[in-house]
């Protein structure tokens, strides 16, 4: 085989990313490129020829001539190698929660990392603690026939409301939180209570917003300290006296 077929490569195994440091290139290497064949030149190669896109030091996203592949399976592939999950907005347009256009990805990592472009959005690395991230409701599904890691409906809500500026369309979590049934509304408010007393108070607040009945795990939340909807909002919004928050 030739360096001129290990894009088809990729994309015929469904792989959205080329990390040199990766396992799947390792067995890329072996199969396609010929003995002796410097990586730095091939993927230089693809570069000019348009058959991939470099966006970090051994890092490239495959072009398919045919079809955009969708950011998310980008995000997601970047960071195969280890655990992780896309939360929040992406997570959420996945579930066919939003239909907003997703201009930043937030994949849960548990290690620090720097944003990534990868063109139609930047991907932005968050922190988690390892154990937390191990028990995250998180499941591998597709799109697109692309792997991707993504949070459960319930998991990315709370993700947001423990850590507000993990997500973008914000004001968007009343609506979403109108379609939960009443079984998801109690799971979500399980898990917020387990995250912190700050992300049930949230809760509280946008189900108020939503006029929906509190499930019976936030019936008891008598919350001691105030706390923002979300920490640096402009304009006023309601103060709740029972939730102590400030919209």
């Amino acid at each position: 085989m030739a360096c001129s077929e290990l894009p088809d490569w990729y994309l015929q195994r469904r792989l959205a990313v080329i990390d040199l440091q990766s396992k799947s290139w390792r067995k890329a290497r072996t199969e396609v490129l010929p003995p002796g064949y410097a990586p730095a030149v091939c993927m230089a190669r693809l570069a000019r020829a348009g058959r991939v896109r470099r966006i970090r030091r051994g890092l490239f996203v495959v072009v398919d001539p045919t079809r955009e592949t969708p950011p998310i399976a980008i995000a997601s592939a970047l960071f195969a190698d280890v655990p992780h999950y896309v939360t929040t907005d992406a997570a959420l347009a996945f579930h066919g929660l939003i239909d907003q256009p997703i201009r930043r990805i937030t994949v849960v990592l548990s290690r620090t990392g720097r944003p990534i472009d990868i063109g139609a959005a930047v991907v932005r690395p968050v922190f988690m603690r390892a154990e937390r991230l191990a028990a995250a409701g998180a499941f591998d599904g597709t799109t697109d026939g692309f792997g991707v890691r993504v949070a459960e409906r319930e998991q990315a809500v709370v993700d947001a409301l423990a850590e507000p500026a993990w997500i973008v369309n914000w004001d968007l979590l009343t609506e979403i939180l109108a379609t939960f049934s009443e079984d998801e509304l109690s799971r979500t408010a399980e898990s917020a209570l387990a995250r912190s007393t700050a992300a049930a108070q949230r809760l509280g607040y946008f189900l108020e917003d939503a006029g929906r009945k509190i499930p019976s795990p936030l019936a008891d939340l008598r919350p001691m300290r105030a706390v923002r909807l979300r920490p640096g909002l402009t304009g006023r919004r309601p103060y709740s006296t029972r939730w102590r928050v400030y919209g």
